[in-house]
């Protein structure tokens, strides 16, 4: 005799494991944006102090960035 499939039960169990890969997901991409977010801080605080500490200010500093990289 021929097993017979709840195809239906088997869909709502996929259906449910990618909605929830699809939340943690979700939840993944919100921490590392936090994170850049925090490392982009971080990066601008270290270089705001290594231009004050230099006695430098934005202005110059991207001039002189512009002139090695070009606009």
């Amino acid at each position: 005799m021929a097993r017979v499939a709840n195809y239906e039960q088997k869909i709502e169990s996929i259906t449910s494991k990618i909605e929830k890969k699809t939340e943690e997901l979700k939840a993944l991409k919100a921490q590392l944006a936090d994170l850049e977010a925090k490392k982009t801080r971080t990066d601008c605080k270290v270089l705001n102090e290594y231009l004050v500490n230099k006695g430098i200010t934005p202005e110059e500093a991207l001039g002189k960035l512009k002139e090695v990289y070009g606009e």
